[in-house]
């Protein structure tokens, strides 16, 4: 990745629209809101120029929203005397997040740097946990992000995808403005600059909460804290312990999760709705909206989550404070059903399932199932393990939500709903395929928890710290570790799943030839993803990599265009096989290793790429419908 263009990309598309918001509302800019202003100032250009076709609209208005930065920065005006003094505004401040910040890198540097990049042989370094991880999907996200909206189902040609989009418009603009590669974003960039701003606005919201220095110390740190899972350490079949109990950050940066963003934009409406609250301006409240509006876009779940939040915080509000909350929650609800009801929504069902996520648990650690009494006591034990050090933070929290700021009580109330919410309900897909195996996404609500109840907890921390002393409290802290310790040497000790070479030269030939969002017929696979889309802007009519497949389209319509795909490999007619490439609107046909067509190939397959391990075919139909005449129409 080039890191100059990364630096420029960050500084134009990101920083300087986050601070040209803050000052186009006269506002001295919060250090902790710049990166998810930035965020969605970026998604929103991005969004706007695929829907009006206008590919300079994005870049534009970027620029613009950079504007005030230089128009303002000699004229603002300062606060007004009423307003409380600039030491208190400025917030904690981002040299305090130096230290969490760079201890987070260390983790990312060994973990997650090396992976998903070229190697010297040729080779394609797939994150090793990448058999049930989510990158490739979020890169085949963002190059679909740079054809047009509404984008297709990577990996599957022609479904349109119903998901939340917003950080995937922000790669798509740098990988089409600044030319970084979506599995540079996902892999390095994204990490450490959203860590950045995670530790930020851990910070500040602890700050605007009232928390002491050091409480706000530890809630920089918490990305890192993981909870008694090492618990578990003896079972073998607990390969990362801080995934087991669902309540760690780790694992998203791994997974490259779209909840890491989406907490900086809820993290921002607080803290942005305290500033209001704390007597600074009605500008605070439109910020607060603003970033509620836009959080859904990132993470669905978190804009469920925020709405609960602020329905905790007014229960004890005045009768000011909960119009402003109102105010607040009325886009980001508005914006959260549109999502959820919408086409993304339709394949998921919401049940009642009491700790299905406890028993999801002992079922990969290869245990029994047990009822009764026994699953009782083991739902105790995996609720103590889940909340670990956690635990410390359940009291505060209870005490911020009739007695502290309204700000204070939204984190609350979200922090302390997440277990029981998690652990109640089954969200799941409605439809499987054979072998498929079904995930229970309320395990996402507890994981958003974790980090807030951890700004709780490092506040039952310090008040340990002042009773009994800093040692006493820092022992304490150590508990947190050694999933996190486990975790790393792990990772750092498995090899990476390597892409053949010639697969990746295959695809190079393709990049050279082909036009954005071309079709590429490639037999099926679940060994590797599909390389079309992982290292170009090019489409699959269907892969077997992807986990999750039938959260985007039904089972009915993955068989049937399972059993096309297949025909086209199984036919010996030619005249079928070029049916089939009109029918899925192939332009193209790559054969990897021993994959081979049946059919006769005189008149129809034109090669442009051939080595061992790997060639790649012009179809050589006249009447082929390519992508920019395609519609989006779902199987």
């Amino acid at each position: 990745m080039d890191s100059l263009r990364a630096v420029l990309f960050t500084l134009l598309a990101l920083v300087g629209p986050g601070l040209g918001l803050q000052w186009v509302l006269r506002l001295r800019p919060d250090l902790t809101l710049i990166l998810p202003l930035g965020l969605l100032s970026c998604a929103a250009a991005q969004a706007l120029g695929l829907a009006t076709g206008w590919v300079w609209l994005c870049p534009a208005l970027l620029l613009v929203a950079c504007g005030p930065n230089v128009l303002f920065l000699s004229r603002f005006r300062r606060p007004p005397a009423s307003a409380p003094d600039a030491s208190h505004n400025s917030g904690p401040g981002g040299r305090g997040a130096v230290a969490p910040w760079l201890a987070c890198l260390a983790v990312l540097a060994a973990t997650q740097f090396p992976w998903n990049r070229i190697a010297a042989d040729g080779t394609f370094l797939l994150d090793p946990i990448a058999p049930y991880d989510d990158a490739v999907f979020h890169v085949g996200l963002a190059r679909e992000l740079t054809l047009g909206l509404p984008p297709q189902v990577p990996g599957l040609s022609g479904v349109t995808l119903g998901y939340h989009l917003g950080q995937g418009l922000v790669r798509a603009a740098a990988l089409r403005f600044a030319a970084i590669e979506p599995y540079d974003l996902v892999s390095r960039f994204d990490p450490a600059l959203l860590l950045l701003g995670l530790v930020l606005a851990l910070r500040g919201l602890a700050a605007r909460i009232g928390l002491p220095p050091l409480a706000v110390t530890l809630a920089g740190f918490s990305p890192l804290a993981t909870d008694f899972s090492f618990l578990f350490a003896g079972n073998p079949s607990a390969f990362y312990w801080a995934d087991l109990l669902k309540g760690n950050l780790l694992l998203s940066l791994a997974y490259v999760n779209p909840v890491i963003p989406g907490l900086l934009l809820a993290f921002g409406t607080l803290i942005a709705w305290a500033r209001y609250e704390a007597g600074e301006g009605r500008a605070w409240l439109a910020l607060a909206t603003l970033q509620a509006a836009a959080l859904p876009h990132f993470k669905v779940f978190l804009g469920a989550h925020l709405l609960l939040g602020i329905a905790g915080a007014s229960l004890f509000a005045s009768r000011r404070a909960r119009v402003g909350l109102a105010i607040v929650a009325a886009p980001c609800a508005l914006m959260t059903a549109w999502l959820a009801l919408g086409e993304g929504g339709a394949a998921v069902r919401v049940t009642l399932a009491p700790f299905d996520l406890a028993r999801i648990t002992r079922e990969s650690l290869g245990l029994p199932a047990v009822s009764g009494p026994y699953f009782a006591g083991w739902c105790a034990l995996w609720l103590f393990a889940s909340l670990g050090l956690r635990w410390l933070g359940v009291r505060p929290a209870l005490a911020a939500i009739p007695t502290g700021t309204r700000a204070g009580a939204a984190l609350a109330a979200m922090a302390l709903s997440a277990w029981p919410l998690g652990l109640a309900f089954r969200i799941a897909v409605t439809d499987a395929l054979p072998g498929q195996k079904v995930v229970n996404d309320a395990a996402y609500i507890v994981e958003q928890g974790g980090p807030l109840l951890w700004v709780f907890t490092a506040l039952a921390l310090a008040r340990l710290a002042e009773r009994r002393g800093r040692l006493f409290a820092m022992a304490l802290l150590l508990l947190a570790v050694p999933s996190t310790l486990q975790f790393v040497v792990r990772k750092c000790a498995t090899p990476p799943d390597r892409l053949p070479a010639a697969m990746v030269r295959a695809v190079a030939a393709l990049r050279e030839r082909a036009r954005p969002g071309d079709v590429v017929l490639q037999r099926p696979r679940a060994r590797y993803p599909p390389a079309p889309v992982l290292l170009a802007n090019l489409r699959v009519p269907y892969e077997r990599y992807t986990p999750f497949r039938t959260q985007f389209a039904t089972k009915a319509a993955l068989e049937r265009r399972h059993q096309q795909v297949f025909a086209f490999f199984r036919t010996q007619d030619a005249g079928e096989a070029r049916a089939i490439a009109r029918q899925l609107g192939a332009s193209w046909l790559a054969l990897y290793g021993s994959d081979r067509v049946r059919f006769p190939t005189a008149g129809f397959l034109e090669t442009v790429f051939e080595e061992e391990g790997a060639r790649v075919y012009r179809l050589s139909i006249a009447d082929v419908i390519h992508h920019q005449d395609t519609k989006h129409t779902k199987s």
